[in-house]
């Protein structure tokens, strides 16, 4: 059996801390997913524009935006698109109800965060 060729999938990292980007950039790219990076929310929803990825891994606070205008504006283009919403608090904030995303707290196992990247790609609903 021969291995697929090419990335599992595209990813955007969206996050202001760069030591975050880098290490979920090297556990992704390890993985065999290309990743692209943002650093704020204008970034982020121009990145996606410009890479089209198969999921957003969105820190809940960026400068540039709040979570609710980043989410909307993925959703605007791309209403399917998965979003795994990352936050350093350990249960999602009640206003973000209604919007069609994935909840993790940090610090996350990576071992974790891959495995539910790999669900929410394949469209297995993992719950918020």
């Amino acid at each position: 059996m021969t291995a697929p060729e090419g990335p599992l999938a595209t990813l955007l990292i969206a996050d202001d801390d760069p030591l975050v980007r880098g290490v979920l950039r090297m556990a992704f790219s390890r993985a065999g997913y290309l990743v692209f990076e943002a650093r704020d929310a204008l970034e982020t929803v121009a990145g996606a524009a410009a890479h089209d990825p198969d999921l957003v891994v969105l820190d809940i606070n960026m400068p540039g935006g709040t979570v609710h205008d980043t989410l909307g504006s993925l959703r605007d283009r791309s209403p399917e698109l998965p979003v795994l919403v990352l936050s350093g608090e350990s249960h999602p904030p009640a206003d973000l109800s209604g919007l069609a995303w994935e909840f993790a707290s940090k610090p996350i196992d990576l071992h974790d965060l891959l495995a539910r990247v790999q669900r929410l790609i394949s469209g297995v609903d993992v719950g918020a």
